[in-house]
């Protein structure tokens, strides 16, 4: 799956290395799927398939099977970040977690056929990828061990290949679906349509879940009824970001800031900032000035990684992070655009500049504020 980051990286993630200059994270819930593939393999799969293998001959496999199952995932999310980069998008990370994989896009492809073709190249590396197994599997000079790994995985990449294009968002199949139909009905009716089709998928797979359970099939039952529920949430999800949108369209950073700022100056200590501005308001994030000009924002959690006995010792200066384009925002910037680029920066807040003078302050908050205000008007 491609999508927008709600924010770097999903909580409980490890940084295992870069591939093309993209950071690759493991979810801890990648553990959980992880031990259930091998586990499932090693004691069904192949010794059913194979009767003469041993049990350690059949661990074995199944380990080398898993661990190639999920880089063939990590290389299907791969093909989506690769055409997104190629399209001008960059990619903030990709993880692998409990149901698979996710590229992160710095933000949605800007029309149908970008979004068609950024979605279509994960099934279609994955379509490769089973193409090249079954011709390994073919090779006469392997042993029979690397044959039947091959062949698992000559199958479940088209597997993957094949549950992915089922048109229902968030799949790839439900994102070639809103690219198909952008262009007639607009990304907006587009994202409907393929969100309706998400959740009508969910609730067949809650459902067959149910009857695989009443059938004695537990596993295959639970999983399924797991995988329906994650669609039905990401659908859900969909139509709350299109509702955000309606409410938020038209409307300027200005119109939805908060004008009243309180920064802190960049010479005070770290105590002091704890004592006097986070400890007194209960904010996360400040902005910080130095003299009229604004420099930087400084993070709680921050402050936060400094031992105690050296607060006082250290200022705000040394531990806030500079300012950069990351954070700031014109007054007179569309409200959609700034919204995912707070969503991206990972601070919660964006400074609003107008000819270098800090005039406002953009929160979730503030946004919310206005989506409420927004539908209530369009409500009357």
């Amino acid at each position: 799956m491609a999508q927008p980051p709600a924010d770097d990286t999903m909580p409980g993630s490890l940084r295992i290395g870069r591939l093309f200059g993209i950071p690759i994270y493991v979810h801890a819930s990648w553990l959980i799927i992880f031990g259930l593939v091998t586990w499932t393999l090693a004691t069904g799969y192949f010794p059913e398939r194979y009767p003469d293998v041993s049990q350690r001959g059949a661990w074995l496999r199944s380990l080398a099977a898993s661990l190639l199952f999920f880089a063939s995932i990590l290389f299907h999310e791969l093909g989506h970040a690769l055409m997104a980069l190629r399209h001008g998008i960059a990619i903030r990370s990709i993880a692998l977690f409990i149901f698979g994989g996710v590229a992160r896009l710095e933000h949605d492809p800007e029309d149908g056929r970008t979004e068609f073709r950024v979605a279509i190249a994960g099934p279609l590396v994955s379509i490769a990828l089973g193409a090249l197994f079954y011709l390994v599997s073919t090779l006469p000079f392997l042993s029979e061990a690397a044959h039947s790994v091959a062949r698992y995985l000559s199958f479940i990449n088209v597997a993957i290949a094949v549950f992915n294009l089922v048109p229902a968002f968030p799949l790839d199949g439900g994102r070639l679906l809103r690219g198909l139909v952008w262009s007639f009905v607009g990304k907006g009716r587009a994202t409907l349509i393929a969100a309706a089709a998400g959740t009508a998928f969910a609730y067949v797979l809650i459902a067959g879940g149910l009857v695989a359970l009443l059938m004695g099939i537990g596993l295959a039952g639970v999983w399924y009824v797991l995988i329906g529920l994650f669609l039905r949430e990401a659908s859900a999800g969909a139509f709350r970001e299109l509702r955000v949108d309606r409410a938020l369209s038209g409307l300027s950073v200005g119109d939805a800031m908060t004008r009243d700022v309180d920064a802190l100056p960049s010479d005070i200590s770290l105590e002091e900032a704890v004592r006097d501005h986070f400890q007194r308001t209960g904010f996360s994030v400040y902005p910080v000035r130095r003299g009229d000009m604004a420099v930087g924002l400084l993070a709680l959690r921050d402050v936060m990684k400094q031992p105690a006995d050296e607060r006082d010792r250290t200022s705000v200066q040394a531990v806030m992070t500079p300012l950069d384009e990351r954070f700031v925002v014109a007054p007179d910037d569309p409200l959609t655009e700034a919204t995912a680029k707070l969503a991206a920066n990972g601070m919660g807040r964006l400074l609003v500049m107008l000819e270098g003078r800090l005039v406002g302050l953009l929160t979730l908050s503030s946004i919310l504020r206005r989506v409420k205000v927004s539908e209530q008007l369009a409500s009357a």
